[in-house]
């Protein structure tokens, strides 16, 4: 009979047991997370090499890199159209023009790329503009491409 009722009080110890794990207690918990977002570093362009060639109603090629600074891709939406200011020899202003690019292309994350652009030298360009180097202004657009 002492056999008999060690086994029932085990199974019994056993039944409690397994129903304190099944009885056990949960909780839910709620908050918030913080995060913040970067700021956008402007861009740099600057001539790779300067080209020559120009005369009254040619167009030459030229290169520019842009910069991105910045930790996430861009893309280059545009790249403005540029037009030569008065030069030290007396080339009259817009004497040599290059026209707008779009969709010129995405730059990685702290890259750069280099972009070949047209310039038009007008055909009605005077004496004084021969051996000239002409500095064309540009901007370039660039947005997030992440």
């Amino acid at each position: 009979m002492r056999k008999r009722t060690a086994v029932i009080a085990a199974v019994a110890a056993l039944a409690v047991g397994g129903g304190v794990a099944y009885a056990a207690w949960t909780s839910t918990g709620s908050g918030s997370g913080s995060v913040g977002s970067t700021t956008s570093v402007n861009s740099t362009i600057s001539p790779v090499n300067g080209a020559g060639g120009l005369y009254p109603g040619a167009t030459v090629d030229f290169q520019v890199t842009i910069s991105n600074p910045n930790d996430y891709p861009v893309a280059v939406s545009s790249i403005s159209a540029g037009s030569s200011a008065l030069t030290e020899g007396g080339c009259a202003a817009g004497t040599v023009t290059s026209p707008a690019v779009s969709n010129a292309g995405t730059i990685a994350a702290k890259g750069t790329g280099t972009y070949t652009l047209k310039a038009t030298m007008n055909a009605d360009a005077a004496n004084n503009c021969k051996s000239q180097t002409f500095t064309l202004p540009l901007t370039a657009e660039l947005v997030s491409a992440a």
